[in-house]
This record gives C-alpha cells, structure tokens and sequence, in this order.
C-alpha cells in the first residue's frame, strides 16, 4: 500500500531520520505486533547499511525501565513502535533535544511533531482505523519506500494477525502465504508462539527478536517455545471453562465483568478468545497477579462502545491508574484499593452511554 501524496513532508522527514541516524535505541510493545515492527526496523537499518540499531521490548506503563535504558545506553537517537508515547510527555522531555521517531497505531493524544521528533500514525497518512493498522503493517509501508522488503512481508504479517486485523488485509496475508509457501494457520502458529512467551515466560520475551531477525517462519516453529503454547492453553481452558459460572453479567449494558486470580498474566490472551465468541458485548477481564496494582484488558468488536474512552473515562481521579488502548481494545491498572470505584465508575459510565443510545 502506498502512502497518500499529500503527506510527502512527514515521508521525507521519517526517510531523512532513518538515513541520519547515528547510534539508535528502538523501544518496542512486548507483544507480535510490536515485535514485528522492531524486526522490520532492524532489517531496515541493516539494508541502509546501519547497525547501530539496539532493541528493547517495553510495555506501555514501563516508563521507568525506559528512562534508566535511555540513561544507560545514552543514544543519539531513539525509536518507539507501537508505544502511545504521546500520552507520557515525561518521558519525552526527559529525554531532552534527541532525535525521536514514534510510529504506533493508537489514538493521538498530542501531535507531538516537532523539529526534532518525526511523529506518525495512521491517521495522519490513511483514512483506514488506527486500530486495524497495526504498527508492523506501519513501519512495514514506511520502510519499503526506502528499502525492498519483500523477504520480510511476512514478518508484517504475524503483526497484523497478532493484533487481529487479518480482514483489513486479506490480499497482503494471501501474498504472503503464496510468497513463503506457508498457510495461514501456521502463520497463526507463530502468533501465538509470542503470545505464549510474553505470558508464561516473559522474561525470554527478548529473545525472541532474535529468532524472528535470522530465522526462516518454519525454523521458528521447531523452536522450544512452542511448548509453552501448551501451558498457556491448559490456563485458557481452565479460565474459560468458569467464565459463564463467575463473571458479572450486567444484560442492560452488554457488559461482561470477569475478575481472575492466574499464575501468570493471561488476561490479554483470555479476553482475546472471550471477544471472538461475544463480540458484540464490552468485556472486562481483571488480573489479580498479588500486586500492588491489579491489570484489566477490555474489548469489544463491534465499536458501539469505545473502549479505550470507556476505560480512560473509568480511571478518572484514581490516583497513579493508567488506561488506553484502542476503539475495539484497551487495558490498563488502578491501585487494588480502588477497585469498587473502577466497577463503580464502569456501570455508570455505561448507564449514560446506553440511556444516550436509547433516546436517538
């Protein structure tokens, strides 16, 4: 897909920072979708002839691990994919006069373009939702106007069905199956595989880039993560499994309210297989991991309700919570002793949205 005319200022000014840049720090979301990104990135400086390319898998809160990497590695410029790094000024005046690239696929917050920032989401270069283009599919189209990345399209395309946009981009999945003579399901496979290290073992989740960089699709299939899919689905059936029996259901609101106590982190996966059999209701999984903050993901698939405002909405005066996210999908925390408020500030916000809906 080409990139709109029109936008041909903000094209040469993302082309002029990949061609300048000098030592570069690139923080990436720990999920497919911005672990593709990275390696599309990383292929690109390789390509340019540049390697001074280090990556770092971060998730959205993370700001911390963030700025100590920045202190630490002290680079000339620095790269976030598929991080809202517009909604955490902080950290960009931390960070001082140095040369920034953001290429993510959430709502803007702030057009934080300036001199020394090339700033780019979809919205500013195409008229398709933010949330079905993902930030591998992004960095994918930005990079191929400087370099041939025919070879690792389908690396774009474990992004893109990793954060569910797979009938936005039919053609370019079937391309890259005829490309690599690989179906769709193991396309699917390779997913899951990262879903599955993120989750049960996370602290491996970097080597992943690695794996992604040099090896072949069906290489990395043979690889001993696979294994860990099984793990994970032994917990999503468990979880699903009592779905029915414990979650709130509140019928008025289509709401969805399920509170879990895991081993690991598996909300994310678990609300991901809830959406696809109720698409048509906002769901709410909460995580209790035992910490000081609990974590909720929430989605739902036929946009009526914006889950990204709803939970932005939610978190509202609670001290130190976060929320953001996408139309269809969004997670965030809030301090465990404010949950009552949260669900609270949940069902009242939709009692507005849906008594609205009812008198237009």
């Amino acid at each position: 897909m080409s990139i709109g005319s029109g936008k041909s200022l903000l094209l040469r000014r993302f082309k002029d920072f990949l061609k300048e840049a000098k030592k570069t720090l690139a923080f990436y979301h720990s999920d497919a979708d911005g672990l593709s990104a990275s390696v599309i990135m990383a292929k690109t400086f390789e390509k340019l002839g540049n390697k001074n390319l280090s990556t770092v898998p971060v998730e959205y809160f993370e700001t911390e691990k963030m700025l100590k990497t920045f202190e630490k590695e002290k680079p000339q410029n620095v790269i976030f994919l598929d991080i809202a790094i517009d909604s955490k000024p902080d950290v960009i005046r931390k960070m001082g006069k140095q040369s920034l690239l953001i290429i993510d696929h959430h709502k803007i917050a702030s057009d934080i373009n300036a001199s020394n920032i090339v700033f780019i989401k979809p919205q500013m270069i195409s008229t398709i939702e933010p949330s079905r283009y993902p930030a591998s599919k992004l960095t994918f189209d930005l990079c191929s106007s400087l370099v041939d990345l025919k070879k690792e399209r389908w690396i774009a395309g474990i992004g893109i069905i990793g954060d569910k946009s797979e009938k936005q981009w039919k053609e370019f999945l079937k391309l890259i199956e005829k490309e690599n003579k690989i179906s769709y399901e193991e396309l699917k496979e390779l997913a899951d595989l990262i879903e599955a290290v993120k989750v049960v073992s996370p602290q491996d989740f970097a080597n992943l880039f690695d794996m992604f960089y040099f090896l072949e699709p069906k290489q990395i299939l043979k690889s001993d993560f696979v294994k860990l899919k099984e793990k994970l689905n032994k917990a999503l059936d468990k979880w699903l499994s009592e779905f029915e029996k414990n979650a709130n259901f509140f019928p008025e609101l289509e709401l969805y309210f399920y509170k879990i106590k895991p081993d690991f982190p598996i909300k994310s996966a678990l609300i991901d297989r809830l959406t696809e059999k109720y698409p048509d209701k906002t769901i709410i999984v909460l995580e209790d991991l035992g910490e000081a903050k609990l974590r909720f993901s929430a989605r739902r698939q036929d946009f009526k309700v914006k889950m990204n405002e709803l939970l932005e909405k939610a978190v509202q005066g609670i001290p130190q919570a976060e929320a953001g996210g996408h139309v269809p999908a969004a997670a965030g925390s809030i301090p465990r002793g404010y949950l009552k408020r949260f669900e609270e500030n949940i069902i009242k916000i939709l009692e507005k949205e849906y008594d609205t809906q009812l008198k237009v």
